[in-house]
């Protein structure tokens, strides 16, 4: 696609306000078990609830909204991508529970805190609530630390973020959508020796991100077909030089043929302009018409993915991949599933450097084929708040990638890639229980395992996981009171050092987190998080120690 095209077919888009959480909510794929979106069936109609989140992002939930909706289990489409987002070098903020009372009197907040490390917060959201559905606001967030776990002030670390949303709905159509812009400043601080006798500008980057999003819904609950068109728009840019304008737009629909019988469609278009010595141009374009089939007992979907990939200069490829999945409703409560897909991920400069921060520059960016993944699972929801799934998954990929240390610098990681005759295979297993007595306790746990192999020049899949278990816990004390803790675990973590060829096991990580939100009237809190309370200062990538046991206090004010 032309340049200036492009620039047109984007400026439209945002005009018209288009946007989603993904083309995929219509139709998900069954699976792993997380804290994703919860579907709840309303008159045969399909309504999206936000997950409990607790990230700091999370936006205040606004009125009319399910205060604690039920868990929805979902594996995700690809094994790992090395994200490990629940642990890092930042404490991560203790959320507001919503219960009844405020959330029919307050949605909007401030928040402020200390903590050591020179940790300053501070995160606000205000809203106004238009009717039962109309809902406008605008979240702020600053998060930084001027000192970090080595060298003090060269590792700090500082997230500032600035957001306006909006949904309007109509009589059979709902608009979202949300115009923000984020910064992320960091330094290069994973020296060997570590020795910080230089002026610390001289390893700091930073990327700035602006970005819109935006759907288009229906939620007619006469209409037959259901449909969701999505839309995200981003223009990312860092303070070496690097930037990418990434559009990300698709479409799903749903079209009745009988009471049991309906046919489906998916769409993506992933637009990628990526400059940094050169300027490069990849589009991604994917469609998946399929049947699904479903009675009382039994659904079965069958399809086919239809996906192509093009480089302006280069690669023009296009693939023909498989779409079957089926469920069984074994007996009340059990079902069993299945499935045989593939797919292909777009890697875009944007994604990874969300992935790593300390990616360096003048990367080869493809994307990644899964060839087929055949998985098989189980989903239990038993009396008494009990659940669990699970799922066994075998997966076979081409341009399969890793991040690992740069062969020129050690501080900064490259993505690696495995060649074109290699085929790379790998084995999971997953599982989770979940355990919930309604307002009062909710308990997680969560596996994952994975094999890798037939790895070709790759030789290791570096830093990518063997093992992970997250085990998170929620303990509300007479509403006065809210209880938080958070145990990480992850294992075989490998990393090689490109300069001297040297292959270094990373040791196994454990990460204890607890907070806790004490409760003293409807409009004020004070909140203590305990972060990394064993102390370790576990290396998630090699040369880049976390901080150490680290803390933050404040005071939360709802209006």
């Amino acid at each position: 696609m032309h340049h200036t095209s492009l620039k047109l077919s984007l400026a439209s888009i945002m005009l018209l306000g288009l946007s989603t959480q993904g083309f995929s909510q219509v139709n998900k794929k069954e699976g792993k078990i997380d804290n994703s979106e919860v579907s709840v069936t309303k008159e045969q109609k399909k309504i999206v609830v936000p997950p409990p989140v607790r990230k700091l992002e999370k936006m205040v939930t606004p009125p009319n909204t399910v205060p604690r909706p039920p868990l929805r289990f979902l594996f995700s489409e690809v094994p790992n991508n090395g994200r490990i987002t629940e642990i890092s070098n930042q404490v991560q903020m203790p959320v507001n529970p919503v219960t009844p009372v405020q959330l029919s009197k307050y949605n909007n907040v401030i928040r402020a805190g200390f903590g050591n490390f020179g940790h300053t917060y501070l995160e606000g959201h205000a809203g106004i609530a238009v009717g039962q559905e109309n809902y406008h606001g605008i979240y702020v967030k600053h998060n930084a630390y001027r000192l970090g776990p080595i060298g003090a002030n060269y590792s700090g670390e500082s997230d500032n973020q600035i957001k306006a949303h909006s949904r309007t709905q109509f009589n059979s159509v709902k608009l979202e959508g949300s115009l923000g812009w984020k910064r992320k400043g960091f330094y290069y601080y994973g020296y060997q020796p570590k020795v910080y006798s230089f002026d610390k500008e001289t390893i700091f980057n930073s990327w700035n991100k602006f970005n819109f999003d935006g759907t288009i819904s229906n939620t007619s609950k006469t209409s037959p077909i259901d449909y969701i068109f999505r839309s995200k728009l981003s223009y990312l840019f860092t303070k070496v030089g690097a930037n990418e304008l990434l559009w990300d737009a698709g479409m799903s629909a749903s079209f009745p043929l009988t009471d049991k019988l309906s046919a489906n469609f998916d769409g993506q278009m992933v637009l990628a302009q990526s400059q940094d010595s050169l300027t490069t141009y990849r589009n991604l374009y994917k469609l998946v018409p399929n049947f699904k089939y479903k009675d009382e007992l039994f659904s079965v979907t069958l399809g086919v993915m239809l996906a192509n990939s093009k480089e302006k200069t280069t690669e023009n490829e296009t693939y023909v991949l498989p779409v079957l999945k089926a469920d069984y409703q074994l007996m009340d409560g059990i079902k069993l599933y299945a499935g045989y897909e593939g797919d292909v991920m777009a890697n875009n400069l944007t994604t990874i450097l969300q992935e790593n921060q300390w990616l360096g520059r003048f990367q080869s960016l493809k994307p990644t084929r899964k060839l087929s993944d055949i998985y098989a699972g189980v989903k239990a929801n038993l009396y008494g708040g009990l659940s669990g799934e699970l799922k066994g998954s075998f997966a076979t990929y081409k341009n399969f990638y890793v991040l690992n240390n740069s062969r020129s610098d050690s501080t900064k990681f490259e993505i690696l890639y495995s060649n074109d005759t290699t085929k790379v295979h790998v084995t999971s297993l997953s599982g989770q229980i979940n355990y919930e007595i309604p307002q009062l306790f909710r308990s997680s746990l969560l596996m994952d395992y994975y094999i890798y192999s037939n790895l070709g020049n790759l030789k290791e899949a570096w830093h990518r996981p063997a093992f992970k278990a997250t085990w998170s816990n929620q303990y509300l004390i007479r509403e006065k009171m809210l209880v938080t803790s958070d145990f990480y675990v992850l294992t075989g973590l490998k990393g090689l050092n490109g300069q001297t060829n040297q292959q270094v096991t990373l040791n196994p990580i454990f990460d204890l987190n607890l907070k806790f939100t004490f409760f003293i009237s409807e409009r004020f809190d004070v909140f203590l998080s305990a972060n990394n309370i064993l102390n370790k200062n576990y290396q998630r990538y090699l040369y880049y120690p976390v901080q150490g046991a680290n803390f933050l206090a404040g005071l939360s004010f709802s209006f």
